[in-house]
């Protein structure tokens, strides 16, 4: 019987600042918590304690594995965000690149 190969999925959140955003991208890829993470300029509107927003904020997406995004990714992210509440949403990847799925299940890397 072959093990299947471990799910990939995008994880995404939003931080207020480029200096946050690259710090959370820079540690994930280092930690080898994503293959890949995008970082993005973004607006967002949004209600928050009773007020509505619309603010300037930096989108990441992160490349990895359902195992990491669960585990590591999260708790990095929990501890490092500087958001009181933030953002973090995972999807999965239901298709893609066969090789480019591959590279993210190698490059992603869980410790027991």
């Amino acid at each position: 019987m072959t093990t299947p190969a471990p799910a990939c999925v995008t994880a995404q959140t939003t931080v207020d600042s480029r200096e946050a955003a690259e710090a959370l991208a820079s540690a994930a890829i280092d930690q080898a918590f994503a293959a890949c993470v995008q970082v993005s300029a973004v607006r967002s509107y949004y209600r928050w304690q009773g007020q509505v927003h619309d603010d300037p904020e930096w989108l990441l997406t992160f490349k990895t594995t359902a195992e990491a995004a669960a585990g590591p990714l999260r708790d990095h992210i929990s501890q490092h965000h500087p958001y009181d509440e933030p953002e973090y949403i995972v999807q999965h990847i239901i298709d893609g690149s066969a090789d480019y799925l591959a590279w993210i299940r190698e490059s992603v890397a869980v410790q027991s």
